[in-house]
């Protein structure tokens, strides 16, 4: 759905930007998907990869895309705070409408806008659910069932139940007889749970209230797995688990993590009509009625407004849409091994030339007191 964009020169440019530079990590982030994950560092990647994704379903001119890009990135440049550029984003939206369709006078044309922009984005738009991207083959060809596809629930139930024998309780926030999972408006939002999906495992892990796992969320999926289990072997020995149950916890985990990194280089994301998840949404005249600024009455109409929408039935494979975008993590490595090979090659050169370069000097020095002497030699043998 988004593919097209991501071999034009511009987006690949910011692209990079937005993964290497500090800047950007470095902005005020007030966006958070939950209690559990609330980063900047992938924040920056993930709000453009929404401005794609508005443009794409609102816009989808190619005349105009180089001149959004630009707008887009001047916005990024200019200010420091996530919310404002999303603000930002989402009035250039407004007027690249302005713009597709020649209007004049915004104000006399509102309604013919506001009509525009929620019948592409709320009426035809979407509900987007972040899954993990081991199971993108199998939904592909079988559709979409929740919570129907390999997974290791079974056994996680019975890790549950090792730790309430040990009067520990629930460590595990999931009701694993449940088939459900739930859809969000928040495209950012379905960027971070795929990352992080399923979320009930790394919040397992990262249980600091019991464990007390100190590590940086943000770290988890870069991380190696003895780090992070670390703490969990430590509270099962204070709590004298015996050994079989420290081995089925522990085999379990194992196991999962193994699944969940097969395969972490994508983003997936599903995304459903909206009127197949829910069908109270915003009625258009919501928006028509509103007197304030259009800018601000297209801001609240693309803003994020559910969080989780839990649904339950299958969607076949006619029914949704599949976006697979670049993983903030697995680049961020591998610009880094980069980084750190530039490193490694600067101060060899460095060395070498410090080495040899100092050789170099003496050398030529010498030449010359070589050179002299032949000549003083020649001199005085001509003057007998």
């Amino acid at each position: 759905m988004l593919d097209k964009y991501f071999t034009k020169l511009n987006v690949i440019k910011l692209i990079k930007e937005l993964k290497t530079s500090e800047r950007y990590f470095n902005k005020k982030n007030s966006h958070s998907t939950n209690s559990f994950i609330c980063m900047s560092s992938d924040a920056a990647l993930y709000i453009f990869y929404d401005a794609l994704y508005k443009y794409n379903v609102i816009i989808d001119d190619d005349k105009l895309f180089d001149e959004y890009i630009e707008q887009v990135e001047k916005l990024y440049r200019k200010l420091d705070s996530f919310e404002d550029i999303k603000y930002g984003i989402n009035k250039l939206i407004c007027k690249m409408i302005i713009t597709k369709y020649n209007i004049e006078d915004k104000e006399k044309e509102r309604d013919r806008i506001i009509t525009e922009i929620y019948d592409k984005y709320i009426k035809d738009g979407y509900f987007v659910h972040g899954f993990h991207p081991s199971y993108i083959d199998d939904i592909k060809k079988n559709g979409f069932t929740p919570e129907v596809y390999e997974n290791y629930y079974d056994r996680f139930s019975k890790v549950n139940s090792i730790f309430e024998k040990y009067n520990v309780g629930n460590v595990i926030n999931k009701k694993f007889d449940r088939k459900e999972v739930y859809f969000t408006d928040d495209f950012i939002m379905g960027c971070f749970y795929s990352n992080y999906a399923p979320l009930f495992y790394y919040k397992f892990l990262f249980n600091e209230e019991i464990f007390g796992n100190r590590i940086r969320k943000d770290n988890c999926l870069i991380c190696d797995y003895s780090t992070l289990i670390r703490h969990l072997k430590r509270f099962m020995n204070n709590n004298s688990f015996s050994e079989d149950d420290k081995k089925y916890i522990l085999d379990v985990t194992f196991d999962e993590w193994n699944l969940l990194h097969r395969n972490t280089d994508k983003i997936s994301l599903l995304l459903v009509k909206r009127n197949i998840i829910f069908s109270k949404d915003a009625k258009l005249n919501d928006f028509l009625n509103d007197n304030k600024d259009i800018y601000e009455i297209v801001d609240r109409m693309l803003s994020p407004k559910y969080n989780n929408l839990e649904h339950s039935s299958f969607i076949d494979v006619d029914s949704f849409k599949i976006i697979e975008l670049a993983s903030y993590y697995e680049t961020e490595k591998e610009e880094k091994k980069e980084e750190k090979k530039e490193e490694e090659k600067e101060i060899i050169d460095n060395s070498f030339n410090n080495k040899y370069g100092s050789v170099s000097i003496f050398i030529l020095l010498g030449s010359i007191f070589i050179t002299l002497g032949v000549i003083i030699t020649i001199i005085s043998i001509l003057k007998g």
